[in-house]
């Protein structure tokens, strides 16, 4: 549901979820199917961007499984790097130095590439 529908009807959810994301927390959002997780992600990112934050959504799913710790550290910042425009960035720095290991590398890119300018 987009966004700005009219039809969408704010719950108790919509108000914790903005709060807990406004105080800088680790959110992860869990139900069963068509309970309206997107819609409630939606909105909490609309209002998050309209008070200058910029957030990202990591679809955990979309990267795979049954990968090796490279490919997987790979793909979930391929996700953040494609969610903030820095894709180029951060697998530029995922190429260097390959003597570290992929979590390594992981921290690096986001510390040196994703958050350099926050």
């Amino acid at each position: 549901m987009d966004p700005s529908a009219p039809s969408y009807i704010e719950r108790q959810a919509d108000a914790d979820l903005f709060a807990a994301l406004s105080a800088g927390e680790y959110v992860f959002v869990l139900d069963s199917r068509q309970k309206g997780k997107s819609s409630l992600v939606a909105r909490a990112m609309v209002k998050l961007r309209d008070r200058g934050i910029r957030p990202i959504k990591v679809d955990l799913q979309r990267i795979g499984a049954n990968l090796t710790p490279e490919q997987w550290y790979a793909g979930l910042l391929g996700e953040i790097g494609q969610e903030l425009g820095l894709s180029d960035e951060v697998f530029g720095y995922w190429k260097t130095p390959q003597a570290v290991g992929p979590l390594a590398r992981w921290i690096g890119a986001l510390r040196d590439v994703v958050l350099k300018d926050s």
